[in-house]
């Protein structure tokens, strides 16, 4: 009960600064119309018509903002569905903010500039704040502070690989207690470096004795029934249950379709291919995106270049054959980071401390730029921006046929792999990603990406 109201405390302070922000943006952004009165071909209404409207607005800016759960502290958002939610908030506030004016334009007049300055300001507000918050709430975890006590039903090899993305997403605030099997005396004391603390024969007084207070069912064929039965132990516990997802067909089939022969159901398989306009709306982003950045960091890449040539022998650039889109092979370019003696084609580095690894090159990959010329891959359309990563075609041509459809997809220098955990995830476990990047793309997902990709990069998470 003390955490509820610990929750509903939290979340009327984070409505209280934002409805203190959004008032400041709301004057900020008419200051900001005023000043440039002469460029516009009629005068600004005087403040008094704005700030009446204001407490009308603030009501619907937080509705939309409740809407969007960027106030759901108790579920466990990631960073990249966040940066998603608040890019639909950003779009809903500019909607419901001109529907507001429009239909009530007798009473206040609101201009529309002061609208979008202000839905500018706010969405950039949310996402200073909102990263801010969670990159306070990550610290907290880190340090062991106001961490969710959680247990693994199953220690086969779901719950292993659920129990290794909890070990290694420290940020998520989970306590990992253990796992409960009812193999537990054959299985010892001891799985995957998590104690086994039971075999759930006796699940409510286990839960409550080790005050657990999440559950993570990872055993794919559990009968549904018996399933059904510890979902309502758990609840008899006030314990949240959740049902892992446990193979690569779940995420291929994520986005069905049911249709009907006669009176049978079946399930059809969406096309994980983007559509002709998807197509398009994509490579114009990404044209519009990679050309301006392209020339603004020249001189950048050119610095790079001439200590690269400081530090070792050899060029600076790198080109490496890889697969792209339907199996087209494709010269990538990198920024050199290994010695000239490297064959171009082994096995890439594990750690930072590969002895094949320059001076340079260690600081080039830590920090990612030494992905920076393939920003011209982008804009020749051998590469997108967002994507699954293009690999060498050794490589792909030990691929099973299933595993070819992510080349479905452009190839891409950012990814969902990238940010979820970059080079600490083992490949099986990247092709979830991917897959799940072809059949649910949209222009917002790589947005969202894109945004969560910048953190990423300055904090070096994962890379190496």
């Amino acid at each position: 009960m003390r955490s509820i109201w610990k929750s509903h405390f939290l979340t009327l302070c984070l409505i209280a600064i934002d409805v203190l922000a959004f008032s400041l943006i709301w004057r900020a952004a008419w200051e900001l119309r005023a000043a440039l009165n002469s460029r516009f071909p009629n005068p600004i209404n005087l403040f008094i018509q704005y700030r009446e409207a204001l407490p009308w607005l603030l009501g619907i800016w937080l509705v939309v903002l409740a809407a969007c759960r960027l106030y759901a502290h108790r579920d466990r958002i990631s960073s990249l569905n966040q940066a998603g939610d608040i890019i639909k908030a950003g779009l809903l506030l500019l909607v419901v903010s001109l529907a507001f004016a429009n239909l009530t334009k007798s009473r206040f007049s609101l201009g529309n500039a002061v609208i979008g300055f202000s839905t500018l300001g706010m969405t950039a507000y949310l996402y200073l704040s909102r990263s801010m918050l969670r990159m306070f709430k990550e610290r907290l975890c880190r340090r062991g502070v106001g961490l969710t006590r959680a247990a693994i039903i199953g220690a086969g090899e779901t719950g292993r690989r659920v129990a290794l993305r909890i070990q290694n997403h420290p940020e998520i605030g989970y306590e990992l207690v253990g796992f409960i099997d009812r193999r537990a005396a054959e299985l010892g004391d001891n799985v995957a470096g998590l104690p086994l603390i039971g075999d759930g024969s006796e699940l409510v007084d286990l839960l409550l004795r080790y005050r657990i207070e999440e559950v993570f069912l990872a055993v794919p064929s559990m009968d549904q029934n018996l399933a059904f039965k510890l979902v309502v132990q758990c609840e008899a516990a006030n314990v949240h249950f959740k049902i892992v997802k446990n193979d690569l067909l779940q995420v291929i089939m994520d986005r069905v379709k049911i249709d009907e022969i006669g009176d049978f159901p079946v399930i059809l398989l969406r096309e994980g291919r983007l559509t002709p306009l998807g197509s398009f709306v994509k490579r114009s982003m990404d044209l519009a995106l990679a050309i301006p950045t392209f020339v603004l960091i020249s001189p950048v890449m050119a610095l790079i270049c001439v200590l690269i040539k400081l530090d070792s022998r050899g060029p600076a650039m790198f080109a490496h054959d890889r697969v792209g889109k339907d199996g087209k092979i494709f010269r990538l370019y990198k920024f050199r980071t290994m010695s000239t003696e490297t064959n171009p084609y082994a096995v890439a580095p594990g750690d930072q401390f590969d002895s094949r690894i320059t001076r340079m090159g260690r600081f080039l990959r830590k920090t990612s730029l030494d992905e920076l010329p393939q920003l011209w891959n982008v804009i020749t359309g051998d590469m997108s921006l967002v994507g699954p990563r293009p690999e060498m075609p050794f490589i792909v041509e030990q691929y099973e046929p299933w595993q070819r459809r992510r080349l479905d997809a452009p190839q891409g220098i950012t990814g969902l792999w990238q940010i979820a955990g970059r080079k600490q995830l083992p490949l099986h476990y990247n092709l979830e990603y991917d897959f799940y990047y072809i059949r649910n793309w949209t222009l917002l997902l790589d947005v969202a990406i894109l945004l969560r990709t910048i953190p990423a990069v300055l904090l070096g998470k994962g890379a190496f």
